[in-house]
C-alpha cells in the first residue's frame, strides 16, 4: 500500500519500540537470481557492506537524495553521504548514493554508544528502499561479488539488533523462511529484474 498522506515524515509507519528493546532488520539468505540461477548466501557474505547493493536509475539519484533528507536525513560530508537516527540515537543509519545509481545502507552503533557496543555494522537493504520507495518504487539488489541481479529472496536472515543496556551481543543472526517475513511483503513485491 502507497502512502497517501502527501506528508512525508508520516509516510513511514510509526513503529513502537522500548528504547531498550531489540529490533530487527532482514537480509537475503536463499536467493533467485535473474539469470535463473540460484545462492544460498552465507551469513558472513550478506553481512559483509558491498557485497549487497541497492540500485536506482541515474535520472533519479537526486529525486531520492531529497526525499531522504524529508525523512530526516542530513549529508555527513560527502556528497549524497546521508545519515539519520534509527530508532531512538542508538543506530544510525547510514546511505551512500552514488552517481552511478548504486547504493550502500548500512546501520551502525552512533557515536554516543560506540564505547559499549564498539563499531558494529550491519548492512541494511530494506530500510532504505522504504525511504525512497515514495519516489522510487522499484526494488532492485544486486549482488555485487557475483555481478548478478537478485529476483526472488526465498529465505532471509534475521538480525537482531541489541540495546547498549543488553547483555547479550550487540547483534545476532537467525534464519527464518519468507512465511515469517510478513513485515517484507511490500519490498518484495517489488523487487524485480532491471530491464536496462
Amino acid at each position: 500500500m502507497m502512502p497517501s498522506s502527501g506528508n512525508k515524515t508520516s509516510d513511514i509507519p510509526a513503529v513502537s519500540v522500548l528504547r531498550d528493546s531489540s529490533i530487527g532488520i532482514y537480509l537475503p539468505r536463499d536467493v533467485l537470481y535473474c539469470d535463473g540461477t540460484s545462492a544460498i548466501l552465507p551469513e558472513d557474505y550478506v553481512l559483509k557492506e558491498g557485497n549487497l547493493r541497492l540500485f536506482i536509475p541515474k535520472n533519479k539519484v537526486e529525486e531520492v537524495v531529497n526525499a531522504m533528507k524529508t525523512f530526516g536525513f542530513h549529508e555527513d560530508g560527502e556528497k549524497h553521504s546521508l545519515i539519520t537516527k534509527f530508532f531512538y540515537d542508538i543506530w544510525d543509519l547510514r546511505v551512500r548514493i552514488y552517481d552511478d545509481g548504486f547504493i550502500d545502507g548500512r546501520l551502525e552503533v552512533s557515536q554516543k554508544y560506540r564505547k559499549y557496543l564498539y563499531n558494529y555494522t550491519v548492512p541494511s537493504i530494506y530500510e532504505v528502499f522504504e525511504f525512497y520507495r515514495t519516489v522510487y518504487n522499484n526494488l532492485y539488489i544486486f549482488d555485487n561479488v557475483a555481478n548478478k541481479w537478485i529476483k526472488e529472496v526465498r529465505v532471509h536472515y534475521l538480525v537482531t539488533l541489541n540495546p547498549p543496556s543488553s547483555s547479550t551481543l550487540p547483534f545476532q543472526t537467525t534464519v527464518g523462511p519468507l512465511s515469517m517475513v510478513g513485515i517484507l511483503a511490500y519490498p518484495l513485491s517489488r523487487l524485480i529484474c532491471p530491464s536496462f
